[in-house]
């Protein structure tokens, strides 16, 4: 991404990148990927993670006294989380759940995208963690194991649901049910309380092996899954970092969450991928609009 997308991004000015980059032996800006004249282009995880340490090096920010007497069940948005929290960009809450496990709450809810109840919120900033441990990586939570044996009027949560239909973690489940891509699937049977107040979504196992048996086969066991460089090409993006960079503004929320995190040897960057279906299909779906 280039300077003035970091400053579109993440609510920065050139001369502070500028003040960054040269002392960057210093301050930890990361080292240009590809430069032409004085134009300087830079990894955009490279950078989310710069402004993520930036972001929590500040002081804890004190929320305002009126927060404790809203409602503490009421859903954010990541980037009212964003504005709340007094960041710069939704990529450093993204970067944290990504990078540093059991610091940033994990969402309260995920089927509409990403959101976070006030109270969770409230109690993550009056506890807030210490600092980060480097070199952490988040994996997904694993699904539990699921017969399609049973009684059909059985209620199943998400996690069973998504075990069932064969995806990789309850995101992809979410994000492929908030996309349209399970039309058996919408809206749920039952609505239970959880442990922590939250209504929890149930569907029928009737009804999800229903949505088994269309789909033919459990996605991705035979699809292709492509990088973020593959993913670019595909959509028409011209480069990698402008793909992120749109994924990271919210511009592509049906991907969101990616088919799969690959987790490096050797401490490198986990890297995301995408069913390489799924991205054609969006492609279709941006081609037609």
């Amino acid at each position: 991404m280039s300077t003035a997308e970091i400053c579109e991004e993440f609510g920065t000015r050139p001369s502070r990148i500028s003040e960054w980059y040269r002392d960057r032996a210093t301050s930890g800006f990361p080292e240009a990927k590809r430069t032409e004249g004085r134009k300087r282009w830079f990894d955009h995880d490279e950078v989310a993670e710069f402004f993520a340490v930036v972001e929590k090096a500040r002081a804890p920010r004190k929320l305002p006294a009126s927060v404790l007497d809203d409602d503490q069940d009421k859903l954010l948005t990541a980037a009212e989380v964003t504005a709340l929290l007094g960041y710069s960009s939704p990529s450093t809450i993204y970067w944290y759940l990504l990078n540093v496990p059991g610091y940033f709450p994990e969402p309260d809810e995920t089927i509409d995208g990403k959101k976070w109840r006030l109270g969770t919120i409230v109690q993550w900033v009056q506890s807030r963690p210490g600092k980060r441990r480097a070199g952490t990586v988040r994996t997904a939570k694993a699904l539990p194991t699921v017969s399609a044996e049973g009684d059909p009027d059985e209620l199943l949560g998400t996690a069973e649901v998504a075990a069932l239909l064969g995806f990789k973690s309850v995101q992809t489940f979410s994000s492929s049910l908030y996309q349209g891509n399970l039309p058996e699937l919408e809206g749920p049977d039952a609505k239970v309380p959880g442990l922590r107040g939250q209504q929890l979504n149930k569907w029928r196992r009737e009804r999800v092996l229903t949505a088994v048996k269309r789909r033919g086969s459990s996605p991705g066991t035979d699809d292709e899954l492509l990088d973020a460089e593959a993913a670019a090409g595909i959509l028409g993006y011209s480069s990698t970092n402008s793909f992120m960079s749109a994924l990271s503004r919210g511009r592509l929320p049906e991907l969101e969450e990616p088919d799969l995190v690959e987790v490096q040897t050797g401490g490198g960057k986990p890297q995301k991928k995408w069913a390489k279906k799924r991205l054609e299909r969006i492609a279709a779906g941006r081609a037609a609009s």
